[in-house]
């Protein structure tokens, strides 16, 4: 489980890197609130889903949801494991 900041808040934004390659830029997190921990990284503007179709809408979220996870370090950047 990688130790994280102090501050949600903080996570936004930061450039997210896999296999030393930069996939995108923080945009939010999911949380499971049952469980009280991160459950996803999002890369992408949620915002655009209810205009897309079903098949469009599950591109999306298999290119933009990442399992929290995979997230190996969050520091200045983000780095995550197996990422396109």
């Amino acid at each position: 489980m990688v130790k994280i900041m102090n501050k949600i808040s903080e996570i936004k934004g930061k450039k997210i890197y896999s296999n030393s390659k930069h996939i995108g830029r923080a945009k939010d997190v999911v949380i499971n609130t049952e469980e009280g921990k991160i459950t996803y990284l999002l890369k992408g503007d949620v915002s655009s889903i209810p205009k897309r179709n079903l098949k469009q809408a599950r591109e999306f979220v298999k290119e933009n949801l990442i399992p929290f996870d995979k997230v190996k370090a969050v520091r200045d950047i983000i780095v995550v494991e197996g990422q396109k």
